[in-house]
């Protein structure tokens, strides 16, 4: 059969359905349909998934279940779902957006149930309830914005206080006064959710939220989870910090409270969010160098993952910027990068990235999934893809069912200095993968005959189709180390960095570097005061000591 090139582009609220309509999670063509405005398809997958499944009800979708029957002039099922939809539980933060009491008041589509006597008493219920949540809010928000019970500040980022270690102490002794450090200020309270702001630049803060874990210690390392949330692309706004604790979404990381871990919970939006913006992938990174400077974090046990578009952030991670991670986490994903190429070689480095899809996802299909999975696969990728039984809010419908990878991750840890690494990018700005770095590209240059594109075949709509995941010429590189000397082969590559670590290099003698399967260079490093301190004050990596670096074209 005759392939095609498919652009696709993935939104939150499902860009595609396939022919096996009827066997995605109602729940999930409801909503579509409702998007879509094809309100009759849309009432007829709410009955299905409420009335027939009989599932646990959401006073914005059975609100919408009741738009949708009164459309369709069901007025017996409008009037049951507008009952509903005032007596359940107030969920204020909602899943695919966040509504408001003024959101279905002034909603202008529930023209034919304004007239109801269930509208009324739905609009009189939710009023007394919406007054109630917002004081809840206000509280809640007071709370996060208290920085008395929390750390605020350590001499981690004290650069007066290194530079004064620094002139005292031998080089060896700084590195090891950097690893062994652990005067951590204390907390007055744990197992709470505190907020935190970074600034991006001169027009930009953005607040991220962290939950301290019950038993931490300020002398004893922890863990630390990030968790990127869903809905990105369609998000103008960042959340409500208040609305994420009480949320749904956020439940998922009750396993990682379990396993006394931090979480850094980051805000996204579709104009500064982890699908698109370098500059959001960036800020954090910046985060998590934040909190370790307060809190007593393990540089070896970072994770990072998310949910829907979270889950493609995180890929993101793995592919573009895995020196700060054990692993990473994608649920109910698209392993694919959205603004530049999918470098799918990448994940045949250490870090293990852990999937997890529903047999019945409308908006991310397991038959795309697959087929990415598939390519990553057969070329070596570190990557396990689980299939959960499901439609795209799993991991919040079904919390337990995808707890397991959480007993899973906590259980790697990241070793900073691998043997091996092949990497490949389009960007510079993410040329680095632990201590190896592309600082410039050639990319007039001739192709190295191992630098092949990797463009995944998937199934869309019953037609196989070939996705562009190398839409920008890239540079590549494969290196290996044995002992003090380093193998490197390149593709359109011209300048990298190399940082070099005591804990991987003996400095007592010589560095020997083969570019190319030719000698390029023997050189006696020392360990420089100046580098140890830079890199350390840049990424407050305790385990990772930077303690020289060598910059050099290839030839």
């Amino acid at each position: 059969m005759k392939k095609i090139i498919i652009g696709l582009i993935f939104l939150m609220t499902g860009s595609f359905l396939n022919a096996q309509e009827k066997a995605f999670k109602a729940i999930d063509s409801a909503y579509y349909y409702y998007v879509k405005k094809d309100l009759k398809k849309a009432a007829y997958f709410y009955d299905l998934y409420y009335l027939v499944q009989k599932n646990t009800q959401s006073n914005y979708d059975t609100y919408r279940a009741a738009v949708a029957s009164s459309y369709i002039g069901n007025m017996e099922n409008a009037k049951y779902y507008i009952k509903r939809s005032g007596e359940i539980f107030y969920d204020y933060s909602g899943f695919y957006e966040f509504p408001s009491y003024d959101t279905f008041v002034n909603d202008t589509i529930h023209r034919y149930l304004r007239n109801l006597p269930e509208w009324k008493n739905f609009i009189t219920v939710l009023k007394y309830k919406a007054d109630s949540a917002q004081i809840s809010i206000d509280k809640i928000t007071m709370a996060l914005k208290d920085t008395s019970n929390r750390a605020n500040q350590s001499v981690l980022s004290n650069t007066d206080y290194w530079n004064t270690v620094a002139k005292k102490e031998s080089t060896a002794s700084l590195i090891q006064k950097i690893k062994n450090f652990k005067a951590f200020k204390p907390v007055k309270k744990t197992d709470f959710w505190t907020m935190y702001y970074i600034k991006v630049n001169d027009t930009l803060t953005v607040p991220f939220l962290v939950y301290i874990p019950k038993n931490y210690q300020p002398v004893k390392k922890t863990p630390l989870y990030v968790y990127l949330h869903g809905a990105i692309v369609g998000r103008t706004n960042f959340s409500n910090p208040a609305w994420i604790e009480k949320g749904r979404e956020v439940k998922i990381m009750d396993k990682a409270k379990s396993q006394n871990a931090f979480i850094i919970y980051p805000f996204g939006k579709k104009s500064f969010g982890w699908i698109y913006q370098q500059q959001a992938f960036e800020t954090i990174l910046r985060e998590i160098e934040m909190i370790k400077s307060i809190y007593n974090i393990d540089d070896n046990k970072v994770y990072i993952g998310g949910h829907s578009n979270g889950g493609s952030g995180a890929f993101w991670y793995a592919v573009n910027k895995p020196t700060t991670f054990a692993s990473f986490l994608g649920l109910n994903y698209l392993p694919k990068v959205y603004a530049s190429n999918t470098s799918l070689r990448n994940l045949k480095n250490s870090p293990t990235f852990y999937g997890i899809s529903g047999s019945e996802d409308a908006t991310f299909p397991l038959p795309v999934v697959d087929g990415i999975y598939k390519l990553g696969i057969e070329n070596g990728a570190n990557w396990k893809n689980f299939v959960k039984q499901g439609g795209h809010g799993l991991p919040i419908d079904s919390k337990d069912s995808i707890s397991f990878i959480f007993d899973t991750l906590i259980t790697k840890t990241r070793n900073p200095f691998p043997k091996n690494i092949q990497w490949e990018t389009d960007n510079i700005r993410n040329g680095r993968n632990a201590w190896l770095e592309i600082i410039e590209l050639d990319t007039l240059a001739e192709k190295a005959s191992w630098h092949t594109l990797l463009n995944p075949t998937v199934t869309q709509n019953g037609k196989a189709g070939i996705l562009d995941f190398s839409k920008n010429k890239s540079g590549a590189i494969i290196a290996s180390v044995q002992g003090n000397t380093i193998d490197i082969q390149t593709s359109r590559v011209k300048r990298i960095k190399i940082y070099i670590s005591t804990d991987m290099f003996d400095l007592s003698h010589q560095i020997k570097l083969i570019i190319n399967g030719k000698d390029f260079i023997n050189m006696k490093l020392d360990a420089d005061k100046n580098v140890i301190l830079e890199e350390f004050l840049k990424t407050k990596d305790r385990d990772f000591i930077v303690a020289n670096k060598i910059e050099l074209a290839v030839k």
